[in-house]
């Protein structure tokens, strides 16, 4: 059974309560009544502090990642059905009837901002600890901080910029800033994380952001805005150190995507979760349908999306052990295979989180991947493709990560893994693309991919699906109402 370290037992969360929320004489001073600040600071304290502002990513019920983000964000890729009456509008890019379902992932995304500013602001008033000894806490609270923004200027386009503690209820209006001023800051947060955070991490706090996190956040940062120069750049860095960040592809998927394994060399920065009440992931519970204790996939299957007819899908070779893993159509029971229930108009079930031996629907232990090895391999090869067309690199970039798809030597041509010889630059890209869908799948990396290159419109047509014709989500009622410089 996998059990979290000491990142995300209660203890040290309930340390944070302690040390943000009471008044406790040997580390609080009150002043005034209503507000608290930390007296004494120590390195103990402080490492309490940073772990608590990590919590609200993996709060299981948090509606997150592993819930109705994954459903809605990941909804919107071409390949994705949802069910009638759960999501629909969002398969239809039809985003303002499902408001309002924005609003825990806002309120989640802010506190984790609000968390990791009041640490920000400890540490730059603190005069007794050694800069050295408070670089690296006040790096991951940036690096926590550039998370949150990256993940919401995404999602919405302009948000407000947060920067510094709310100190009161009158402290809650801020307009919006543009997605520059937004992508700006985020750059700034992580220019200082990468310089400041260890290359790797103790056993004990697998889980917390490292040099290679940042590195990799701002290549997709730099991707986004296609500044390929600075993407390839980032990623490529990643590549030539992966030896001193402890990187590289796993080769089994089943290994891969286990949910007892604590972590594993291709993880770069991994949302943490456990086989225990309460501290679980729900993606098995979403993807599966409602036999799913029965054929030992899930502690509970809801069919909260499936896996729609479309060409990414159609073209999917079946030699590529990707798609077997992430595409099921199968379960079974008492040692007989029958077919799945599907929702209306899918034909699988999405296979690649799957935790039979979770206690419950809130303790799935798969972890959630924020970036992957393979992420860096296939962002070099995006990015040299453009800068310098398809390139010997290039093609052994977007190779390495193929062939373990097919399940052969990563080191040695593959005639049936690998990309064809000659691709022409278009050719290459058009390729990776779709290469990105099948790596990704339920990641929630494909409807950003759609939105960056300009495909969305073509891919969604292509697959039946209306062409969107508004790429961000609306603010939710919860902002509106709290913060009064934000136009109604």
């Amino acid at each position: 059974m996998k059990k979290l370290h000491k990142l995300y037992t209660l203890p040290l969360l309930l340390l944070l309560v302690v040390g943000l929320m009471s008044s406790c004489d040997k580390y609080l001073e009150e002043i005034p009544p209503s507000r608290y600040q930390i007296s004494t600071l120590n390195k103990a304290l402080l490492d309490a502090f940073v772990i608590g502002a990590y919590e609200p990513f993996s709060r299981s019920r948090g509606r997150l990642w592993e819930s109705t983000l994954t459903r809605d964000i990941e909804g919107l890729s071409e390949f994705c059905q949802l069910p009638v009456g759960g999501g629909t509008n969002y398969m239809n890019y039809n985003f303002e009837p499902q408001r309002n379902d924005n609003a825990a992932r806002w309120t989640t995304f802010y506190e984790a901002i609000g968390k990791a500013n009041l640490i920000i602001k400890t540490i730059e008033d603190d005069k007794t600890l050694a800069d050295n000894i408070k670089a690296p806490f006040k790096a991951e609270a940036y690096f926590i901080r550039a998370t949150c923004y990256w993940w919401l200027v995404r999602m919405f386009g302009p948000v407000p910029l947060r920067l510094t503690p709310i100190e009161n209820s009158n402290n809650t209006a801020i307009v919006l800033s543009d997605s520059k001023t937004i992508i700006d800051q985020i750059m700034k947060d992580l220019t200082y994380a990468e310089a400041n955070l260890p290359a790797k991490v103790a056993e004990a706090n697998t889980g917390r952001a490292t040099i290679g996190a940042a590195k990799m956040t701002m290549a997709d940062v730099y991707l986004w805005q296609k500044d390929y120069t600075n993407a390839r750049a980032k990623a490529k860095d990643v590549i030539d150190n992966k030896a001193k960040y402890g990187y590289d592809l796993v080769k089994s998927l089943e290994t891969l995507y286990s949910p007892s394994n604590p972590t594993n060399s291709e993880e770069i920065f991994a949302i943490k979760f456990s086989q225990q009440k309460a501290l679980g992931s729900f993606l098995p519970t979403y993807a599966f349908e409602g036999r799913a204790l029965q054929a030992g996939l899930a502690a509970r299957g809801i069919s909260a999306l499936m896996v729609r007819d479309c060409p990414l899908i159609k073209g999917w070779d079946k030699k590529d052990l990707r798609r077997t893993w992430n595409l099921m159509d199968t379960i079974t029971i008492n040692g007989a295979k029958i077919r799945a229930n599907m929702i209306p108009g899918s034909i699988y079930m999405f296979g690649k989180y799957r935790d039979g031996a979770a206690p419950e629907e809130t303790a799935a232990g798969n972890d959630f991947y924020l970036y992957r090895y393979a992420e860096a391999l296939l962002i070099f090869a995006e990015c040299e493709n453009q800068l310098n067309g398809p390139t010997a690199d290039a093609y052994n970039a977007v190779n390495q990560v193929r062939r373990r798809g097919y399940g052969v030597d990563l080191t040695k041509a593959s005639a049936v893994a690998d990309f064809p010889a000659g691709l022409s630059k278009q050719a290459f890209d058009d390729l990776l693309f779709t290469e990105r869908g099948y790596e990704f799948m339920y990641e929630l990396k494909r409807w950003w991919d759609m939105v960056r290159t300009g495909r969305a419109a073509a891919v969604a047509t292509a697959a039946g699906r209306p062409a969107p014709t508004r790429f961000t989500l609306y603010l939710p009622d919860v902002e509106l109402i709290n913060n009064p410089s934000i136009a109604k």
